[in-house]
């Protein structure tokens, strides 16, 4: 046998572990973490479905049509909870099951400095769309993250 097929011979075993290494990782990286609405969860009530049930709330209703008048300045984010969390008026929201939860945000003026958010915050459960809790109020949006306002030029 010559340097060539030994060299040949070599490579394939090298390139077969590499490619082992690149699935396994990247199966790794897929299924770690928190499992989302897309995990098999069969969640009767959607993130489109509980932002519609919020939204369908006379007091937020209400709130909305009050508060929010510059689409522009507004965002919608909705999140799958899977433990205890501190609503915005300090009730502590606890669940067997994941239920959505659905912040309606909207910034009180364009500029770029810090300043006051109203705010429609509502968690849903995700087995009979119940309405949990739901909370309304002008808040300062350092109390939100960035990632949240991302859209609106909070910070």
């Amino acid at each position: 046998m010559n340097h060539k097929e030994e060299s040949g011979a070599l490579s394939i075993p090298a390139i077969l572990l590499l490619v082992c290494i690149i699935v396994t990782a990247t199966v790794f990286v897929m299924f770690s973490g928190q499992p989302d609405a897309d995990d098999g969860l069969n969640l009767k009530v959607d993130a489109q479905q509980a932002e519609g049930i919020v939204a369908q709330d006379p007091v937020a209703q209400e709130y909305l049509s009050e508060n929010f008048k510059v689409p522009e300045w507004r965002v919608v984010k909705t999140t799958l909870v899977y433990d205890s969390f501190h609503a915005l008026n300090s009730s502590i929201i606890q669940e067997d099951k994941p239920y959505w939860k659905v912040e309606m945000l909207e910034r009180t003026c364009s500029c770029g400095t810090v300043k006051d958010l109203f705010v429609v915050e509502g968690y849903v459960s995700t087995e009979t769309g119940e309405l949990m809790n739901l909370t309304t109020g002008r808040v300062i949006e350092s109390q939100y993250d960035k990632q949240t306002c991302a859209s609106t030029i909070c910070h």
